[in-house]
């Protein structure tokens, strides 16, 4: 597994999980070695629809959080900017965006940054999760049954995993809307990223999203604008 705390060492993206995806894979590993720094804080600054719906999920993230967070790690796989995390909770943040932990660590909105590629495993010791969230995540990896593993793994008993990921089968209107935008906008600004469907290669509805968290309990499950599904599971 590759892996570093901020500054220590680079890292190189395996793209083991998109060798189907008509996309250059160097070009695509530069994509993400270069991403924005504050890209989803400022997709939050946007207007109309996407900036509610973003407001939305970081709400509903933070209400769960809330509502669930137990005792041991904070962990966050995924990260982004972790704009949830308004109340500067020592989270610790993975993403393979090295930039991006670093603007988050000087925010205040993680604890501790680690780069790693989750596809390879997490770079957490098994059983000292207290909580895992992860939003709007699997859906970018083919492999994300070994995710949801790793994620088994590294949660105490009686821990929870807060995940969300986009509604993409009808009646989510996810799938039809969201692919159209991309379209649009990776020919306005000629955006290889966003011609690639911004990365996305799996398309959940409830029941491959129940059936993927099987193992744990469900304590809470929610759709939100028929554009993405919350589920709060628990492992006994």
């Amino acid at each position: 597994m590759r892996q570093c705390k901020i500054g220590i060492s680079s890292w190189q993206l395996s793209l083991k999980n998109y060798r189907s995806m008509p996309i250059d894979k160097d070009k695509y590993s530069k994509m993400y070695i270069d991403f924005p720094c504050d890209f989803y804080a400022k997709e939050m600054l946007a207007h109309g629809l996407r900036k509610m719906w973003l407001a939305k999920r970081q709400n509903l993230t933070r209400f769960f959080v809330q509502k669930y967070c137990q005792n041991g790690i904070l962990l966050d796989i995924g990260c982004g900017n972790c704009l949830w995390n308004t109340q500067a909770k020592p989270v610790i943040g993975i993403d393979i965006c090295e930039s991006m932990l670093r603007y988050n660590h000087q925010k205040n909105l993680l604890f501790t940054p680690l780069a790693a590629d989750i596809s390879e495993g997490l770079p957490i010791r098994s059983e000292t999760a207290g909580t895992v969230i992860i939003t709007e995540v699997l859906e970018h990896f083919y492999s994300y049954s070994f995710i949801v593993e790793e994620i088994w793994r590294v949660l105490k008993k009686d821990g929870v995993v807060i995940v969300s990921v986009p509604y993409a089968k009808l009646p989510g209107i996810w799938g039809i809307i969201f692919p159209i935008w991309c379209k649009f906008k990776g020919l306005k600004e000629k955006n290889e990223y966003y011609l690639w469907n911004c990365g996305h290669l799996v398309n959940f509805g409830p029941k491959m999203l129940c059936d993927t968290f099987h193992r744990f309990t469900l304590l809470e499950k929610k759709q939100l604008d028929l554009m993405t599904m919350i589920l709060v599971g628990k492992k006994n």
